[in-house]
């Protein structure tokens, strides 16, 4: 990996719900193994016990030091921080459970984005699943086949941005009874039992129930026909 790539995942990870400074420290030690050197980076790979204003202080010496510029958005910061989460977990650098955390936290930061929204998707299904094993949102999702279907999902993420899929239409599906692509929207379902209340995506135009997500063969030809 390189030093770019390191300081961009500290960067981004910087922006999420909750950081740990002692990320500085790590990032000190991975640039100095990568052959780096400074005197500024050869403390800061020593403040295990320091607090995070003397890290964050060296840190930014060592960025300096080091001429590592970043002038792009927090938006594309966060962007680029995903797609390399994403990559790393596809090939096994990092584990499917630690992508799908940082995914849930890109998902908070950037207020429910669509680019990254099905991953807050699939942890609300995930939950309704423990809870009575029912499903709002991803069918086919079971706890027992979790990691490979987020496996997939981080592969469809990978396609969309590779063939830069416009915002909204990551939000549709295809309606089998429309047979057009439409936008669900949640109806309330009631029933005997606990929940007493619960949700379901229906059809924004004709209230059904059945539609094909991402994960249908036939939803991904038609993205990949309209949009290489």
């Amino acid at each position: 990996m390189k030093i770019e790539d390191l300081t961009l995942s500290v960067l981004a990870e910087r922006k999420l719900t909750f950081f740990n400074s002692k990320r500085l420290v790590d990032w000190a030690v991975n640039a100095i193994d990568l052959g780096y050197n400074s005197d500024n980076l050869y403390i800061l790979a020593g403040l295990d016990y320091e607090t995070t204003e003397e890290r964050e202080n060296y840190f930014w010496n060592c960025i300096q030091d080091l001429n590592i510029r970043f002038e792009i958005s927090d938006d594309e910061l966060i962007n680029k921080y995903a797609i390399s989460i994403a990559n790393q977990a596809i090939n096994n650098k990092i584990s499917i459970e630690f992508a799908f955390s940082q995914m849930l936290k890109i998902v908070e930061v950037t207020n429910c984005d669509s680019r990254y929204i099905v991953f807050c998707e699939i942890d609300e299904d995930l939950s309704y699943l423990k809870f009575d094993g029912s499903i709002l949102y991803n069918k086919g999702l079971t706890l027992e086949n979790s990691n490979n279907f987020i496996l997939e999902e981080l592969k469809i993420f990978l396609l969309m941005e590779k063939l830069n899929i416009p915002a909204e239409l990551r939000k549709s599906r295809f309606c089998e009874d429309c047979k057009q692509l439409v936008f669900p929207g949640l109806k309330i379902k009631y029933k005997l039992g606990i929940p007493f209340k619960s949700f379901v995506s229906v059809c924004d135009k004709c209230g059904s129930k059945k539609f094909r997500n991402y994960h249908n063969e036939g939803f991904m030809n038609f993205i990949l026909n309209n949009y290489k």
